[in-house]
């Protein structure tokens, strides 16, 4: 009986599985698409996110100043379920790296790329944000295009939009705690929760739509964030300290991620302790993160340990195969000459002279 119940479960997972993968992956291609991640770090153009925030923000304000149009409710309603699939995409993403971290899964073995756009903080972060806000949207055009009635009674604010954006933040746990707080400090009411009611089957059904996605998805998806760049500052730590080889920590990682590479690299310029700077150093050439190269010739006259350094990039470059050398020297000769010309001290000829030895390599390619 246990093995039948534990082959149901493992189907229905697999189902499951499926189907979560099917869902996210049409959205997934497209915003990769549209902004166009860098296929190292996952960074996206700033101006890209810039123009994605404004037209949010521009239906989300065309759906609050005017809700008499039946046509704005299913405007609203694709709004709701792109953003709710984007943050149901980072959750999928970062449960594989989660497994991967843990040794579950093999890094080439993911169903998406850690690097894909609905991974990156300010997309997922504001995609979040827009939900929230969005549905407090549909809720108040529904009931002003008396499609239904969802709320019974609801808290009294300055503003209607407000009293429609309290009820949505109120089945957000430890959130509604705090908005009860607000409004009990500026005597807007001594229990704002109490003063929600929902409507009937439709109203009720609606809470339990919202109860699902904001506490079991949105707050889920926020949670195992904090819980990647936990685990990213104990990786950080232990690699300053020696308790763990870069070797091993590559093994559990899909990508470098930014806060492990900022801990990294301020240590290795910072940090007071030679041993843990030099460990730091070695960190990032053994990890081969991203950009490293780069962001180290840029900053080396703020390096303390630039021989090591400049050593480590060389062993890189020698490593690297003509194509890939070739690539690098159109993102590092300019570095390259630009420091090159800034030193003119005697005490740093060795700097000089180890900078012309990568110039000399990166030429060759």
């Amino acid at each position: 009986m246990a093995e039948v119940r534990e082959r149901l479960i493992t189907r229905a997972f697999g189902a499951f599985d499926k189907a979560w993968t099917s869902v996210c992956w049409p959205l997934i291609g497209v915003l990769n698409f549209i902004f166009r991640p860098d296929h190292q770090t996952g960074d996206v153009a700033i101006w890209r996110v810039i123009a994605w925030l404004a037209a949010n923000t521009a239906v989300l304000y065309f759906a609050v100043a005017g809700l008499n149009t039946q046509p704005l409710f299913w405007s609203l309603s694709l709004f709701l379920i792109i953003h709710i699939l984007i943050i149901a995409s980072s959750l999928r993403i970062m449960y594989e790296e989660k497994r991967v971290m843990e040794g579950s899964l093999a890094a080439d073995k993911m169903t998406f790329s850690a690097l894909d756009a609905v991974n990156n903080v300010p997309i997922l972060a504001s995609s979040t944000a827009f939900y929230i806000l969005g549905v407090a949207a549909l809720i108040q055009t529904v009931e002003h295009t008396g499609l239904a009635q969802i709320l019974r009674h609801r808290p009294s604010l300055p503003s209607e939009y407000g009293e429609y954006l309290a009820c949505v933040v109120n089945e957000i746990p430890i959130v509604n705690t705090l908005l009860n707080a607000w409004a009990n400090l500026v005597n807007y009411s001594d229990n704002l929760s109490a003063q929600i009611v929902y409507n009937g089957w439709t109203g009720n059904a609606v809470r339990i739509a919202i109860v699902v996605t904001l506490s079991i998805i949105v707050v889920r998806t926020l949670l195992l964030r904090f819980q990647q760049w936990s685990h990213q500052i104990s990786m950080a730590h232990a690699l300053e300290n020696g308790t763990v080889s870069p070797d091993s920590v590559k093994k559990r990682l899909v990508r470098v991620p930014t806060t492990l590479n900022n801990r990294l690299m301020r240590s290795a310029l910072t940090h007071p302790d030679t041993a843990v700077r030099r460990r730091a150093l070695a960190a990032m050439a053994r990890l081969e993160v991203p950009n490293f190269a780069r962001e180290f010739l840029e900053s080396i006259g703020q390096h303390i340990e630039r021989d090591l350094g400049l050593a480590h990039i060389r062993e890189t470059l020698a490593t690297m195969n003509a194509s890939a050398r070739e690539s690098m020297a159109g993102e590092l000769t300019a570095v390259i000459e630009k420091q090159m010309m800034t030193i003119k001290d005697a005490i740093d000829m060795q700097t000089k002279q180890r900078l012309d030895e990568l110039r000399s390599m990166l030429k060759r390619a």
